[in-house]
Formats: C-alpha cells, sequence, structure tokens
C-alpha cells in the first residue's frame, strides 16, 4: 500500500511534463487564434477604408452636380440638429415649469370642478 518515493517522484514528474504538454498546447492555440484576429481584422479595416472612400467620392460628385441641393440638406440638417439639441432635458428651465404649473393648475382645478 504504501507508496515508495521514487515511484512517487516518477508520477510527479509525469504530471509535470503532462501539464507542460498542457500548457504548451494551449499557448499554441492561444496564438493561432490571435493570428486568425489579426488577419480577420485587417480584412475588415482595409473593407471600411475602401467604404469610406467610396462614400467620399460619392458625396464629393453629389456637391460638384447639386451643390443648391447640398446646401440645403446640410441646412436642414442642422435645423434639425438645433432643434433636437433645444429640446433636450438638460436645457430645459425646470424652474420655470414650475412657476408655470403652480399658475396654470389652480385654474385647471376649477374647470374640473365645473364640469
Amino acid at each position: 500500500m504504501a507508496q515508495s518515493f521514487e515511484s512517487y517522484q516518477g508520477n510527479a514528474s509525469a504530471r509535470a511534463r503532462d501539464a507542460q504538454d498542457t500548457v504548451q498546447q494551449l499557448k499554441n492555440k492561444a496564438e493561432d487564434v490571435a493570428d486568425t484576429v489579426k488577419t480577420e481584422g485587417a480584412k475588415a479595416l482595409k473593407s471600411a477604408g475602401e467604404s469610406v472612400d467610396e462614400a467620399v467620392s460619392a458625396t464629393k460628385r453629389f456637391v460638384q452636380e447639386q451643390p443648391l441641393l447640398a446646401l440645403g440638406v446640410v441646412a436642414a440638417f442642422a435645423c434639425a440638429a438645433g432643434a433636437l439639441w433645444k429640446m433636450s432635458p438638460a436645457r430645459r428651465n425646470n424652474d420655470l415649469l414650475e412657476r408655470l404649473s403652480d399658475y396654470v393648475e389652480p385654474g385647471y382645478r376649477a374647470l374640473r370642478r365645473r364640469i
């Protein structure tokens, strides 16, 4: 039943070799995955660059062919962005809203009582 020191040492060194082999396999797999990610990332970056170049050339063509329409589109976009900015909750004046509700609410209650 008792295990000799030599057999215990042999088992320990075998386990250490197995662990080293497993670590090496994991390291190789990680390197393969990193290479794959690098390759796919380069492809995606190249594709995005081509898309940007196409969009820029199409926009240049549109502006050169129809400059007034392009200015109109830019002006409409600027107006829409300004309207959205003015409507943002951070720009609301809560004091004004509270004063207005204090002014309107009593009349509203009286009107509801009449109905």
